[in-house]
């Protein structure tokens, strides 16, 4: 009996040894690294499409973009594009410039889809416009691609 409480009390003691440490710099570690912020996810799909509407158009060109944490993805301006998003309240319908120029009045339509996410809050957008030129002057940075 004395042989197995002496086995106890050394592991036990060994234990406590090897653990002891460990756990110390675990809690250090913890301590050490910043918790994580919530956030709502931003997360969208935008594409350009020729045709009259996104479900018969041919798509010329796609891109990712993420707003939270960080402005990133695959769109050349990220930050541009998610400060106007930003400024639009994510209402896709209200970006576009000011600026008026000219554009000739030949119809080839081109279709801008956005889809994903925006500020945890589902987004399906589409929007015709005329032509590319029309496109241009009309929208905003966020479809410059």
């Amino acid at each position: 009996m004395r042989t197995l409480v002496r086995r106890a009390v050394i592991c036990g003691l060994a234990t406590a040894g090897v653990l002891g440490p460990m756990t110390a710099s675990g809690a250090a570690a913890e301590a050490a690294a910043p918790a994580p912020r919530l956030y709502a996810p931003t997360a969208l799909v935008l594409t350009v499409a020729q045709g009259e509407n996104a479900a018969t158009a041919v798509p010329l060109r796609a891109v990712t973009l993420t707003c939270n944490p960080t402005a990133g993805g695959t769109h050349p301006a990220p930050q541009k594009a998610c400060a106007e998003l930003r400024a639009a309240q994510g209402e896709f319908s209200a970006l576009g410039d000011e600026e008026t120029r000219p554009c000739i009045k030949i119809y080839d339509p081109v279709v801008v889809t956005a889809q994903g996410t925006w500020e945890g809050r589902r987004v399906n957008f589409e929007q015709k416009y005329a032509n590319s030129c029309v496109m241009q002057a009309e929208g905003s940075s966020v479809f410059s691609f």
